[in-house]
């Protein structure tokens, strides 16, 4: 698992600086809801832009996964990209998906992307023992599914406000875990092997 992980830092930070993007494109999206015409368009928008980046990290684990295959435990990373991209293209196939369906498909997401980054962090840390960063991602994924679930936001500005949180939240953390990736491919090949 480490070492897929050490030799495609890049795709998770890629997966973080995108979703950065969303998170600010969620914020600035969110003050153009004004007017009452403009709510059809907002949802639109937010269904797209959660779609867009789910199916993003998505396809970035998938990858990952794949090219690391045939190292043990790999398909915790592919199962994270597959749950990713089935959310994305659910959202965009419901025909006359309502506010409430996507919140409850964001927070059913956002709740197994948080057990799979929990497992995952738990077997990096056998690895790299002060590793947080993909704990910390588990825990605002959990916090987000779970406010969704039991406080969801009843209009479109309040879900764009922590569809966006969310996603700056989960980016810094993903790009702050590929540098600390990156690093370790420098070790000598002796330590590589010792810490992987």
């Amino acid at each position: 698992m480490i070492r897929i992980l050490v030799r495609n830092w890049w795709l998770l930070a890629l997966r973080g600086g995108f979703a950065l993007l969303f998170g600010l494109a969620a914020f600035s999206l969110r003050y153009e809801i004004e007017a009452p015409f403009l709510r059809a368009v907002a949802f639109t928008t937010l269904v797209v832009i959660f779609a867009l980046m789910a199916f993003i990290s998505g396809a970035f684990t998938i990858a990952a996964a794949l090219w690391g295959g045939g190292i043990r435990q790999w398909w915790w990373l592919l199962l994270d990209g597959i749950l990713a991209c089935l959310a994305a293209v659910a959202v965009l196939t419901i025909p006359g998906l309502t506010l409430l369906e996507l919140i409850h498909i964001i927070a059913l997401w956002a709740l197994i992307v948080s057990g799979l980054e929990l497992a995952t962090a738990a077997k990096l840390r056998h690895h790299i023992t002060d590793e947080r960063f993909l704990a910390l991602a588990a825990a605002g994924s959990f916090v987000f599914g779970s406010y969704l679930t039991f406080h969801g936001p009843g209009d479109v500005r309040g879900a764009m406000l922590w569809l966006g949180f969310y996603s700056l939240f989960s980016g810094a953390m993903m790009i702050a875990l590929a540098l600390r990736l990156r690093s370790l491919r420098h070790l000598h090949p002796q330590q590589t092997v010792k810490a992987l």
